[in-house]
């Protein structure tokens, strides 16, 4: 009796404000202030509605009642503070993990590149039908051909990258320097800050020797000097003048074409030698870009450049023999590596801000069913059913701009730490930020939340029949079944999109730990790597070369804690390597385009052992063989499984035609050992079959250094500088990392996705175990009356607890179920980013529903116990 009084009482004090409000209104249109409260009511319900139709006309008059309704519904969540934290901390949540996921697919997938009509320019690779890759680079003579026969390209560049000595004006430093056509620049559209840039003249041999500076080392090397340029600079020993700053927001790193797997530092005008138009003995190291004429299309691009490389492949077999030409959009290509995980990401906060909006639904749909005199009244006394849903819709458009105002801070938040946890490379720092757009996104997204949530409620609540609502409590009316179908729907909603993500997020973790489990082929621990280039005019002969790093390898053999101390080209898992083929001369002669492929790697003394790769068969180089060319080398085992079926590789020889470019008769060199496989390209890939030569087979000026130690490798960079200073202090050591690193760095992609999937996934689960203990909670509580009566009756606490409990269990059950069949079809987005895990693999999918229905069963495990402990006097005394 005592509630059902506070109640009437609240409902006569918003009675009271709502018919005060009127008499002001009607005291400012010049009528009688005082009347009776049925005089008011007769009003308000006639000739009042018609003057509410006529200010609807009137803008004013509609923005007046839109600053009432807004003003009321402030007062309504400021009485409630508790219901409007929860719904507002749950739509921030949502709609921050959405605007922070969009500001990085915003900066990737759909911001404009940062060139001049970025829509026409296309890369161009070289396609091997005989070893498929989309993204081959290109040889020098094949461009020559694409650039002097295509009508489709107003312009073609060609790019490759290479690592050069700065010296002077401080300590050296290695850079990496882009060779590009001298057309660079203009055909991608781009302005540089400073400078003129490159002239036709530089086109020309001996006018090359000027460089385009990025903006970033223009900052910290040369401290922004706006009078740089025209200044000479060194690089490789060679004067260099300054010619241009790139802007700020200028890159062009293509990782396929990168031979030094970083982004440029300068640009350098690079001109073709003489004998680089000959098709026989040239390999293919270029990246290739073009621009579209105007009205020219893709499919004629392609169409165009198909028949001009069937014509080269007719014109040279030997060296264009199975080679196609493949042309792909820069934008595609430059998003096509991070597009599926950011869909599946942006899809997974998507799911979140949905049970997000079904949990505020929820508790607006429990909040109505105390509203609903209320409600009941206003219509009697006249308020329309669309005036009853508006005051509703405008509460909940207020609670979500509330939560979305501070889901935005939340996202600027999360933005900075999502690039702070992401991967090396993975993200452009310097690209991504809340801009206008994401802000947009932001407002967009909360309205539309707001509209989401609290349409269902508002027309339930404009919906509920006076008589019904007016009889005593409101029980068992329309409105009140329709809310309780409502909240059981949006629970098993909840459910079922919870059990999407964990689904999601077990299959990323599994496809994680099978990832981590494979055996590199190496030890990684307690090895430091760095690499060290020779300029060429300094060390362009071999017999200099290979003395240089014999005496940089002793000398960091001699330092303590030194275990052993070695080099190689490209060490592995760096994304770095160049490839070969390989004629086994007791296997029938090809042509060359038809031989066998495999990756080239040069290693340095006691190689293997530093590493700890296996020998499987025969011998490691001797000393004299790692002193002088002795034509020997080495293979792994993917390459005698792949190309020798069976035959001992033992004593056979083999003719490498990396040498074809500098020795026209190519010795064959004698295979004298087998090693296991190494992962060089990532843990994620099959290693590919290699041959390892010893430095003098093919003198290479650039070397990785690995160096195995027994403590911290990276406390030896210090004392292997100073080393290598001893031997050149212009030599400057670079990009130094631990094996370790490198190792965790190749399976960092798989590692962050699976991270932020993971976390969206437990704030599901969170959301919808929040869900299903509300509705069981609210549900006990509309209850107390029956679970008292029928505790009076004989009704053992045990009863009472499954009654409760079997509430729950149907609806978490359901929601479950419809879980499953949505992950079954939707986890095969997830299949370009498992390793050796079925996207339907039926561990994940029974785990993560058992988790799920763990959970919800404990969420509901509360209000059944709270159930057991009614006291039937109390009870029926309720209301």
């Amino acid at each position: 009796m005592l509630r059902r009084n506070r109640l009437d009482q609240d409902l006569d004090e918003e009675l009271r404000a709502h018919l005060e409000m009127r008499a002001a209104d009607n005291a400012a249109a010049g009528m009688p202030p005082e009347e009776s409260r049925y005089e008011a009511q007769k009003r308000f319900g006639n000739t009042a509605l018609l003057k509410e139709d006529t200010r609807n006309v009137d803008i004013i008059g509609w923005l007046d009642e839109a600053v009432r309704d807004f003003r009321h519904a402030l007062r309504v969540l400021q009485r409630s503070p508790g219901f409007t934290a929860v719904a507002v901390l749950t739509l921030a949540l949502g709609i921050g993990a959405n605007t922070a996921i969009f500001s990085v697919v915003n900066s990737v997938l759909i911001r404009p590149l940062p060139y001049g009509d970025p829509a026409g320019l296309v890369m161009v690779w070289e396609t091997d039908s005989l070893h498929p890759n989309p993204h081959n680079t290109v040889s020098p003579p094949n461009f020559l051909d694409w650039q002097s026969r295509n009508t489709v390209f107003s312009g073609m560049i060609y790019i490759f990258d290479e690592r050069d000595n700065l010296t002077g004006n401080g300590d050296p430093q290695e850079v990496v320097v882009q060779d590009v056509s001298v057309n660079f620049f203009p055909l991608l559209g781009v302005n540089l800050l400073l400078g003129p840039g490159f002239t036709p003249e530089n086109g020309q041999a001996g006018h090359d020797n000027v460089v385009i500076l990025a903006y970033g080392i223009w900052k910290e090397r040369f401290a922004g000097d706006p009078a740089i340029v025209g200044k000479s600079i060194v690089l490789n020993g060679h004067p260099q003048t300054v010619v241009g700053v790139a802007p700020q927001n200028f890159q062009w790193f293509i990782k396929d074409g990168s031979l030094t797997g970083a982004k440029p530092q300068m640009w350098s005008p690079f001109v073709f030698p003489q004998g680089w138009s000959d098709h026989n003995g040239m390999g293919r190291f270029m990246t290739v870009a073009a621009r579209l004429k105007p009205g020219a299309t893709y499919s004629q691009a392609q169409a165009q450049m198909t028949a001009i490389g069937s014509q080269l492949e007719r014109e040279y077999p030997d060296a264009d023999g199975h080679w196609g030409v493949n042309v792909v959009p820069l934008g595609d290509y430059l998003s096509g590596e991070l597009r599926p995980a950011l869909l599946v990401l942006f899809g997974a906060v998507a799911c979140v801000l949905l049970i997000a909006c079904a949990n505020v639904s929820s508790l607006l749909l429990a909040r109505a069913a105390s509203r609903e005199r209320e409600m009941a009244i206003r219509t009697a006394i006249g308020a329309s059913r669309w005036r009853i849903a508006r005051q509703l819709l405008i509460e909940s458009l207020l609670l979500a701009v509330i939560g979305g105002g501070i889901g935005v801070s939340l996202a600027v938040w999360g933005t900075n730490a999502l690039l702070g946890a992401s991967p090396k490379n993975l993200l452009d720092l310097t690209a991504i930020s809340v801009n206008l757009r994401v802000l947009t996104f932001a407002v967009a997204a909360t309205l539309f939340a707001g509209l989401l949530f609290g349409f269902l409620p508002s027309y339930i609540s404009a919906h509920s029949r006076i008589s019904e609502t007016l009889k005593e409590g409101g029980r068992g009316s329309s409105s009140a079944k329709s809310r309780a179908f409502a909240r059981n729907a949006f629970v098993v909603a909840q459910l079922a999109l919870a059990l999407i993500l964990l689904t999601g997020s077990g299959l990323l973790i599994r496809s994680f730990v099978r990832l981590i489990g494979v055996n590199p082929g190496f030890e990684a621990d307690h090895v430091l790597t760095f690499k060290v280039s020779l300029p060429r005019h300094k060390y362009g002969k071999d017999p200099t070369c290979l003395a240089f790093f014999q005496q940089l390898l002793a000398r960091i053999n001699a330092v303590p804690g030194v275990r052993s101390a070695t080099m190689e080209s490209f060490p592995p898992l760096s994304s770095l390597g160049a490839a070969t083929a390989v004629h086994v001369l007791s296997q029938p002669s090809l042509a060359v385009s038809d031989l066998p492929v495999a990756s080239v790697r040069v290693v340095g003394p006691d190689y293997f052992r530093t590493m700890n790769i296996p020998l499987l068969a025969g011998r490691f180089f001797n000393a004299q063989e790692l002193a002088e060319e002795k034509h020997v080398t080495m293979i792994n085992q993917a390459f005698a499984d792949k190309y020798l079926h069976g035959e001992n590789p033992l004593g056979q020889k083999a003719a490498i035609y990396m040498k074809s470019l500098s020795e026209k008769e190519i010795q064959p060199s004698e295979i004298i050992g087998v090693v296991g496989d190494v992962h060089q390209i990532g843990l994620d890939t099959a290693p590919e079959p290699a041959v390892y030569w010893p430095h003098p087979e093919l003198v290479m000026s650039a070397m990785t250094v690995l160096v195995r130690t027994e403590g911290d490798p990276l406390a030896l960079v210090s004392t292997a500088r100073d080393e290598l200073q001893k031997l050149d202090p212009e030599l400057p050591m670079a990009a130094v990392v631990t094996m370790d690193q490198l190792l965790a760095d190749s399976f960092s992609r798989a590692r962050f996705t699976m991270l932020l999937l993971g976390i969206f996934a437990a704030v599901a689960l969170l959301l919808a175990s929040v869900g299903i203990y509300g509705l069981i909670a609210y549900s006990v509580t509309q209850r107390t009356q029956e679970l008292g009566i029928r505790i009076a009756l004989g009704a053992q606490r045990s009863d009472v607890f499954r009654l409760v409990l079997s509430q729950g269990t149907r609806l978490t059950l359901l929601g479950v179920s419809i879980g499953v069949f949505a992950a079954l079809a939707l986890s095969r987005l997830l299949a370009t980013l498992l390793f050796s895990v079925s996207p339907s693999d039926p561990l994940t999918f029974a785990g993560v529903a058992g988790l799920l229905a763990i959970v919800a069963l404990l969420a509901c495990f509360i209000p059944a116990r709270r159930a057991t402990r009614v006291d039937p006097i109390v009870a029926l005394r309720y209301e």
